[in-house]
């Protein structure tokens, strides 16, 4: 965990060195770099399933195409980790009687994704220059942490597919600090096109389209 975290410091520290040189290019390039929360939950159509939203975190990086003053492509790399929970009925066959119970499933997913998306700026409004945001992200399972509440062993933990592609819509502001720097803030609602999770790992979950969906809130600097 700890030689993770110092892998990550030294590619966080590495890009913005880089950002430092580069940007200064030319204008229609912008180069960023963010950090992020999130709030995720499973919508599925049977209540009984469905479990409370839970907060993850992130970070990033984001370049900026600007194809005039007020569209640009954006492509990033995200870095992150969406929590959830997800209950579902079971008969308890190891106690006398096969009482039904009530299981809880804590899922965490670890991902890297490409972000990538077109920008709408609505021009500057004194410091300020909102803009909206909608494209696709395609991201890939680094790690899942699978815990079951009660813990049987019977239970299957490799319940996450390894790919994500979801539809991205945001709207948010970059606020001018300086002549080539600005602070941007940004909420985005992903929404996962694919099944997350096997319905064969969690059979209660069969014919449900298990699928992520998450509010993203972005906090960054663009050079």
């Amino acid at each position: 965990m700890l030689s993770f975290k110092k892998r990550n410091i030294t590619i966080f520290t590495l890009v913005l060195l880089a950002f430092s040189v580069q940007s200064q290019n030319a204008y229609n390039y912008r180069l960023g770099l963010y950090a992020s929360t999130n709030i995720t939950w499973v919508p599925l159509e049977n209540e009984l399933l469905r479990g409370p939203g839970r907060l993850g975190w992130g970070f990033g990086f984001l370049f900026n195409r600007f194809l005039n003053s007020k569209n640009a492509l954006a492509l990033g790399l995200d870095i992150a980790t969406l929590n959830h929970h997800i209950t579902f009925p079971y008969y308890d066959s190891l106690v006398a009687g096969n009482p039904l119970i009530t299981v809880r499933i804590k899922n965490r997913f670890d991902y890297f994704s490409i972000p990538i998306s077109y920008r709408m700026f609505w021009g500057e409004v004194g410091y300020h220059n909102p803009f909206a945001n909608f494209g696709f992200n395609l991201g890939f399972r680094r790690r899942q942490i699978v815990e079951y509440d009660p813990n049987y062993e019977s239970f299957n933990r490799n319940i996450n597919n390894g790919i994500l592609f979801n539809l991205l819509i945001g709207a948010g502001t970059a606020y001018h600090l300086a002549e080539s720097t600005d602070f941007f803030l940004e909420i985005l609602f992903n929404r996962s096109l694919l099944n997350n999770i096997k319905e064969t790992a969690v059979p209660a979950l069969r014919g449900e389209q298990p699928r992520f969906s998450f509010v993203s809130l972005r906090a960054g600097i663009l050079f």
